[in-house]
């Protein structure tokens, strides 16, 4: 019986939880919350782990998160506000998080109206009068751990187009929030200098682990691991306010 009630209620503060944080994402497919404590802890402030499983994750820039993951262990919070499904941490907390991310979702990210025209103000300093304009681009991530850009750059007025690939190997920035790409190289004529920036830019914007922080939380990038149409990042998080407070 002790059991039973013990499981009801780690049920109760799951679907409490998994309410309050949906109340603040702008779109996600599937959240899942597993909070795993037993009633005579949960009175002493004391919970075991706190797992949060989300899919389909609706970023700033227009990233889609595949799937997100944050671990939390041995976490104490205030006794009171946990019986009431409020989780209100009295002590910072540690855990990781793992965001695994789709060269489709990705590619959308380099895609919005906003980044494009943001292209031709940089490469012209005119906004209305662009030298120089690039067609979708597409972001692929390959097997080699490599992530690579191809599209067509039109120039001039008579719209000529030309196509360019640019592939570079990520890697964790100084900073441990961003990405940044090594080891760049270009098959076929190499770009102007501005686009690449621009690039490469983008793909730190993206992929900077600022984006996931929320108040209270606090991310280091660990690892980044790339795979034939997939790229996986694993952070260490340090966190004093539970996302749903």
């Amino acid at each position: 019986m002790k059991q039973e009630k013990a499981g009801l209620g780690e049920q109760a503060l799951n679907k409490i939880a998994e309410i309050a944080l949906t109340s603040q994402l702008e779109e996600v497919e599937r959240l899942e919350v597993q909070i795993k404590t037993d009633l005579s802890k949960l009175a002493h402030g004391e919970v075991d782990s706190i797992a949060i499983n989300i899919n389909g994750l609706l970023m700033q820039h227009d990233l889609v998160v595949e799937e997100l993951q944050l671990q939390i262990n041995r976490v104490v919070v205030k006794p009171r506000s946990a019986i009431f499904g409020k989780i209100k941490l009295t002590q910072p907390s540690t855990g990781t998080v793992r965001i695994a991310i789709n060269e489709d979702n990705l590619t959308r990210a380099f895609n919005t109206e906003y980044f494009h025209k943001h292209l031709h103000q940089i490469q012209t300093g005119v906004e209305d009068k662009p030298v120089i304009r690039i067609k979708p681009v597409k972001c692929s991530l390959l097997a080699d751990g490599s992530i690579a850009f191809s599209s067509e750059q039109i120039l001039g007025k008579i719209g000529e187009a030309q196509p360019f690939a640019f592939t570079g190997t990520p890697r964790i920035g100084t900073d441990g929030k961003e990405i940044v790409l090594q080891n760049g190289h270009y098959e076929g004529k190499e770009l102007p200098p501005e686009l690449t920036a621009a690039l490469v830019a983008q793909l730190s914007k993206v992929l900077s682990v600022r984006n996931f922080e929320q108040k209270g939380m606090s991310l280091q990038i660990q690892q980044i691991n790339v795979v034939a149409g997939r790229l996986a990042l694993q952070a260490a998080a340090y966190i004093e306010q539970f996302p749903s407070s």
